[in-house]
């Protein structure tokens, strides 16, 4: 049995990012079963942030170990619990109240076409094929249409997986655009965020009682979008509770156009404007959580990221670093054809590693794909670099166009690395043909080495993982994958799959029976930088700017911030930014 970890999501757009890493868990799952995806598939133990069940009929199926947070209407017309006709019914049958009653309600957001279609599929007869083909192409047609919309209204309308629904919580009365719910959102002590905090915090309990070996907790959180004090609070409770367990935090960043447009109601109604907010939101989230989290990692999709104006394709591109950044954490020893993973490892582990050289913060990066790996032969090298399908070679460099820095105000110059953790999943060696894990680990050393030997005098710790396991794509995966993803696996798709002429991003969807050679690989670092000093300093000189104004000083008051308390968490980003000072001993 694996060792567990349960994951928290906080706040609407954490619950995007979420539902996307949640679909490429099933997708994992559900093409592990496939013949070609079989071998590379039981490297991966899914166990690890997913509980399961078996059926009377031996079928095994998985749920998310998750506890999701969310406002009241934000699930769209996905239910997880009893409608208000049911609860009526209930009250009634209880026979507390005689009298008459009368039922007040607005009408239930309607379920996207996939989200009909996916439930569809599943009560399908499996034995007519006909059927199957044709209940198959009307969920990839709903699924396109997702990608057209490019900005589904709820998460809810692409989430593939069914969510235990003891464990979706909903904010009571807090609605989506509430001002009290912006930027790092209400003071710790108001009802709704105890509320919030304590109905979390069990449900957390909930599923740690039926963990076997718990190693640790992973937090997706929208602290910049109204969920900072309440994710403060629920993590500092869990860390009093589960102290000796490892807490892996991922402040998630929309971009900050889509941020300002919906703060401008809540700037409007308070003498503070959105960008006060938000700059003061970052200096709250890093002071506060860095003291509670045992590894900090703030995210964000870059502003020329294709579709990074939309939450849900933003979303695609966190979701997929994190599920590629946390894969040493799911993998084992099993052997398959293509050879067993190398480099797993275990929460404690990795957050020890990124938080031994300074502080508790980490930057991550994702190349999709990465390059195809260097020949071993200089006239194979030779060909390669005039035939190479996506026209580079695997980097370290991350100056590809699908190199994605997704830490906002850091570098990972080899100068500046302190501590890395790489992934390298679904390797090539050409187009049309996947790696064996012995030639990744090979290709990967070398650029480690010689990153060594180029910047002598700045030791850099390095753990890397690599598995022959691809990134399996789901249907709902968005529209912002790059070219190079869907022309390198072309030649290897399925008559089904999709392509993409150049410079045109195209979705590349998973089919039943695509072949494992069509999906995409990924490079991610996770990496503690020295440049997260000049991030710090800046912090610190925008909340020592911002606090004496008016509109700093009303946000703080909002959050339940008294002068004191500003001038403590002035001096952590402070102190914190001095660690990574080179002068003082790094």
């Amino acid at each position: 049995m694996a060792p567990e970890i349960i994951t928290l999501q906080l706040g609407s757009y954490a619950n995007y990012v979420g539902a996307h890493f949640w679909n490429l868990q099933d997708e994992a799952i559900a093409t592990g079963q496939q013949e070609d995806w079989s071998n590379m598939a039981a490297s991966i133990d899914h166990e690890v942030f997913c509980s399961w069940s078996e059926d009377g009929k031996g079928r095994v199926s998985y749920a998310p170990r998750t506890v999701v947070l969310d406002f009241s209407g934000a699930l769209g017309g996905v239910s997880f619990s009893p409608d208000a006709a049911e609860a009526v019914a209930a009250c009634m049958a209880a026979g507390s109240w005689s009298g008459p009653v009368q039922v007040h309600s607005t009408r239930r957001a309607a379920k996207s076409s996939f989200r009909q279609q996916l439930e569809a599929a599943a009560e399908a007869d499996e034995g007519d094929e006909a059927a199957a083909a044709a209940q198959q192409a009307a969920l990839e047609a709903a699924a396109l249409a997702l990608h057209q919309e490019q900005q589904p209204k709820y998460w809810t309308d692409y989430l593939q997986v069914d969510l235990h629904p003891s464990t979706v919580l909903t904010l009571p009365g807090v609605w989506q655009g509430s001002s009290a719910w912006h930027g790092w959102g209400p003071a710790p002590d108001s009802s709704s965020s105890r509320e919030a905090a304590e109905a979390a915090a069990d449900r957390v309990r909930w599923w740690a009682e039926q963990c076997d070996r718990l190693q640790g907790l992973q937090v997706l959180a929208d602290d910049l979008g109204g969920w900072g004090g309440v994710g403060r609070s629920i993590v500092q409770e869990l860390r009093e509770e589960y102290a000796s367990q490892p807490l892996l935090y991922f402040s998630l960043q929309q971009q900050q156009q889509q941020q300002q447009q919906q703060q401008q109601q809540a700037a409007a109604n308070t003498n503070s404007s959105s960008s006060s907010r938000r700059q003061l939101s970052q200096c709250m989230s890093v002071a506060e959580v860095t003291q509670l989290a045992s590894l900090y990692v703030p995210l964000v999709a870059p502003a020329s990221t294709a579709g990074s104006s939309s939450n849900f394709q933003a979303a695609a591109l966190l979701a997929a670093a994190i599920d590629t950044a946390t894969l040493p954490l799911r993998c084992n020893s099993a052997h398959a054809a293509a050879g067993a993973a190398l480099g797993s490892t275990d929460l404690h582990s990795l957050c020890h590693l990124l938080a031994g050289p300074a502080a508790n913060l980490a930057a991550l990066s994702l190349q999709l794909p990465p390059g195809e790996l260097p020949s071993s032969t200089p006239e194979a090298a030779s060909q390669q670099d005039t035939s190479s399908s996506s026209g580079a070679l695997l980097s370290l460099s991350g100056s590809s166009s699908s190199s994605y820095l997704l830490t906002d105000g850091v570098q990972l110059g080899p100068e500046q690395c302190l501590a890395e953790s790489l992934t390298l999943r679904g390797a090539r060696v050409s187009a049309a043909s996947l790696a064996c894990s012995s030639q990744a680990k090979a290709a990967l050393d070398a650029l480690l080495l010689q990153r060594q030997r180029d910047t002598i005098g700045h030791p850099c710790v390095s753990h890397s993982c690599i598995s022959p396991m691809p990134v399996a794509l789901p249907l709902s995966f968005p529209h912002w994958l790059g070219s190079a993803a869907a022309t390198a696996a072309a030649p290897a798709a399925s008559s089904g799959s999709s392509s993409s002429a150049a410079g045109v991003r195209v979705p590349l969807l998973s089919r039943p029976g695509m072949a494992a050679a069509a999906a995409p690989g990924a490079l991610s670092r996770l990496t503690a930088t020295a440049s997260f000093e000049g991030m710090l300093a800046g912090l610190s000189s925008s909340m020592r700017r911002l606090v004496p104004s008016g509109q700093g000083r009303a946000c703080l008051d909002e959050w339940g911030y008294s002068v004191g308390d500003t001038e403590e968490l002035q001096e952590r980003l402070l102190q914190l930014a001095q660690r990574y000072d080179s002068d003082k001993g790094l």
